[in-house]
């Protein structure tokens, strides 16, 4: 299974993932990217830490960058859904 490194950056400080976590492909590595942004979200937040400032940059094991995911995608997912259910919502009013 391969390995992927999730280095964490926040504005131009950079925490290198030494250890990396094993994931049968790089959907899998994404889904736990953006999982583990949500559930720093708060903790950030506690800290008086801006999250919108942090990413994860994904690795494959040759060190490559393999795709950056930014931690405003957490709000921009629930932004998505707020507007989808506003426009169920009108939908069944019609």
């Amino acid at each position: 299974m391969p390995r992927y490194f999730f280095d964490f950056r926040e504005g131009s400080d950079c925490c290198v993932d030494a250890q990396g976590a094993e994931f049968a492909d790089v959907e899998q590595a994404y889904l736990e990217a953006f999982e583990g942004a949500q559930d720093m979200w708060s903790e950030l937040l506690r800290q008086r830490r801006d999250p919108r400032q942090c990413a994860f940059e994904v690795r494959n094991e040759q060190r490559d960058l393999l795709f950056v995911l930014p931690f405003m995608e957490v709000i921009e997912s629930c932004e998505d859904r707020k507007q989808t259910r506003a426009q169920v919502k009108i939908e069944r009013q019609r």
